[in-house]
């Protein structure tokens, strides 16, 4: 493995996507951490450094497309290279108790929030890594949806709309590049313990225990598993992988 690899991770300061750093950096890669939380940033990129790896991060709000192309800029300069992407930065409207919204309850407004976040920037992203991409000649995107774009999850009109369109992206993404030795791949996790769930109501229809009942293996999933298959798809080895989904998700969705 290239252990100069260039590993761009959004939302790289939550429970996944600092699961994924973690595990790009042990695998030898340079991980740029991009998150809106400069606080929870250094605490990732100190953690990063302390144990040795090669780490930095930079404040970025996704949704910003001036401030991705500074960023994006700068990163290519200074490295020369942008290997690897991986969007993982997400939103999923709901109301103010946590609860979810049904389609008809649901605001414009928080439409446009979901779909900004989940579909217009990985877009974007991908749009200014591209270039540097195919400059050198490789290139790994992984993006972050969700069982709620593989199937259907009650009151989730935006964030399943935006994560199914997604993974129509993605798939559009292989078919145009993967002649330039750039692949393009999808990690659908299902439920994942994280500060979200945690913190979601018992009268969610995504409850623990209602995940629980539908899901083979009988338990949700962790971060460190999701990341294992954003790893696979952002190596060397996996160059042959192209359009593909990897369901993360215990047998609860089959497809």
């Amino acid at each position: 493995m290239n252990d100069s690899r260039v590993a761009i991770v959004t939302g790289g300061a939550g429970s996944i996507g600092s699961a994924t750093a973690r595990k790009l950096a042990a695998a030898g890669h340079h991980v740029i951490i991009l998150d809106r939380s400069a606080a929870a940033i250094t605490k990732v990129v100190d953690e990063l450094t302390a144990a040795g790896s090669s780490a930095e991060g930079h404040v970025l709000d996704v949704t910003d497309e001036r401030a991705v192309t500074e960023v994006f800029g700068s990163i290519d300069k200074k490295h020369g290279r942008i290997d690897i992407l991986v969007n993982n930065a997400g939103a999923h409207a709901k109301n103010p108790d946590g609860t979810p919204i049904m389609a008809g309850d649901l605001s414009t407004e928080q439409w446009a929030v979901d779909i900004a976040v989940n579909l217009t920037a990985p877009f974007v992203l991908a749009r200014q890594a591209l270039p540097a991409m195919k400059r050198n000649g490789y290139g790994r995107i992984v993006n972050i949806a969700s069982r709620g774009g593989r199937a259907y999850i009650y009151q989730t009109a935006s964030y399943g709309a935006s994560k199914a369109g997604l993974v129509g992206l993605t798939r559009v993404l292989a078919g145009e590049y993967g002649k330039f030795g750039i692949t393009a791949n999808v990690v659908a996790p299902g439920r994942i313990k994280t500060p979200g769930t945690d913190a979601a109501p018992d009268t969610s229809n995504l409850s623990h225990r209602k995940y629980l009942e539908n899901t083979p293996v009988a338990r949700i999933g962790v971060p460190d598993e999701v990341a294992e298959a954003v790893v696979y798809l952002s190596s060397e080895g996996a160059g042959f992988v192209t359009g593909a989904i990897i369901d993360v998700n215990g047998g609860n969705f089959m497809a």
